[in-house]
């Protein structure tokens, strides 16, 4: 049947759309790829219950529900399950007609934080908007879904081997991830939404000396700021640098730190020796109840506690494999705006893994960077949900156009036999 439809459309694969087809794709879905988000979702609820249970059973705030959290990550993957598939069938060069309203939209939903009313002020951070009673999301969630559309078309209609082009896309990028830093304070979500940007750009770029430029210049600024911290001492006020410098020394003298901003880290790393390689099992673990917010941002060390090392390495390889379909479809895709939403969507998966496991093991100073799927977040996840179904619609695309490309060399295949044998007789 599907062989049929992509034989009429053959026929007229140069003229423009004219019909609801043209707009929405039935191609069957990437299923590898599907699978592989089911697991991660499924997992990650299954983990959030068990290192939330017992606050959420003795929390006023999750109204004693042990089953709280569960409940609430449950119905928004399914949710996001249902946005994403949604999303798979319409054709993901339709939302390039809205680039501008997402560039737009990605600014104001952040500028929105200072709408007295609208923005949620939690702990000193405004990172999350409030519709009504029961709608609450991080602003930043929606802006990086805006940010990939906007950057992918732009950079799609205007190359950025323009140099004016090219500082266009770096400036707004700059823009994005300097108002999310200044407004809601969020300097982890700020480095993904800069790192997201820029990386998208050299992909549509690829001139590698000034890439290689930004990445030193990342890098000198880095080790400075490490080194000032450093060689202040553990004594220095705390207060120097603000919260920020205090995460940083923190991280440089975790002993010295140990009862205040180095407390996560540590019985993070506790968390993670406990377990070993084969782990206590599934629900035994004790620092979820020494952890604060154990299942938020370090949700993975209850996951190496539990499930060891091996369930890490484990979970790791999933996301490995989540991101190897996701580059296939990006490096396979018939356009570059496709290719780039693709690469968008990759990479804010990539860092946000990447800042995660670093922060849990220590590596780098603490900051709020959720691990997809599996941290606790309702909108976080519908978000990312709608983010892969453009990378399922692309792929539909690609997958409709290689069909399209073998129906029209048969046609002119058969057409060549038939006139070659009309001049034979």
């Amino acid at each position: 049947m599907q062989q049929k439809v992509l034989h009429k459309r053959a026929k007229k694969a140069n003229s423009k759309a004219t019909s609801i087809n043209d707009y929405l794709n039935w191609t069957s879905m990437n299923y590898q790829l599907f699978i592989t988000v089911i697991l991660l979702s499924v997992f990650g609820i299954i983990m959030i219950y068990s290192a939330s249970y017992y606050t959420c059973a003795t929390s006023a705030a999750y109204n004693y529900d042990p089953m709280n959290l569960l409940k609430n990550q449950s119905k928004f993957v399914i949710i996001g399950i249902v946005v994403m598939i949604l999303l798979s069938f319409i054709n993901y060069r339709v939302w390039e007609r809205f680039w501008i309203l997402a560039g737009i939209g990605a600014i104001g939903i952040i500028l929105l934080l200072k709408v007295p009313g609208l923005g949620v002020t939690v702990k000193g951070a405004t990172r999350w908007i409030k519709i009504g009673s029961s709608i609450q999301f991080q602003a930043a969630e929606p802006a990086k879904l805006g940010l990939i559309i906007f950057l992918s078309a732009f950079m799609w209609k205007f190359p950025v081997n323009n140099s004016k082009n090219f500082l266009k896309a770096i400036g707004y990028v700059a823009i994005l991830s300097g108002l999310v830093l200044l407004i809601s304070r969020n300097m982890s979500t700020a480095i993904i939404i800069a790192g997201m940007g820029i990386l998208m750009i050299f992909i549509a770029h690829k001139d590698v000396k000034i890439f290689s430029g930004i990445a030193l210049s990342v890098i000198i600024l880095g080790l400075l700021t490490i080194a000032l911290f450093y060689f202040q001492g553990p004594d220095v006020d705390s207060t120097t640098g603000g919260f920020r410098g205090s995460r940083i020394k923190a991280w440089l003298f975790p002993e010295e730190y140990a009862a205040n901003e180095a407390m996560q880290a540590i019985q993070s790393l506790y968390a993670i020796s406990l377990g070993g390689f084969f782990g206590k099992g599934l629900g035994n673990s004790l620092q979820k109840f020494r952890l604060p917010e154990a299942h938020n941002d370090f949700i993975l060390a209850i996951v190496s506690e539990e499930l060891g090392i091996l369930g890490v390495m484990l979970l790791l390889l999933l996301f490995a494999y989540l991101l190897y379909r996701i580059a296939v479809i990006a490096l396979e895709a018939t356009d570059l705006f496709g290719k780039l939403i693709a690469s968008g969507v990759f990479l804010q998966i990539g860092i946000q893994v990447i800042l995660n496991v670093a922060v849990v093991s220590n590596a780098m100073p603490t900051t709020g960077v959720t691990l997809p799927f599996i941290s606790s977040g309702g909108a976080s996840v519908v978000f990312l949900m709608a983010e892969l179904g453009l990378v399922f619609s692309i792929d539909k695309v690609t997958k409709e156009y290689k069909i399209r490309q073998k129906v029209i060399r048969d046609m002119k295949m058969k057409e060549n036999y038939e006139q070659s044998r009309n001049e034979d007789t």
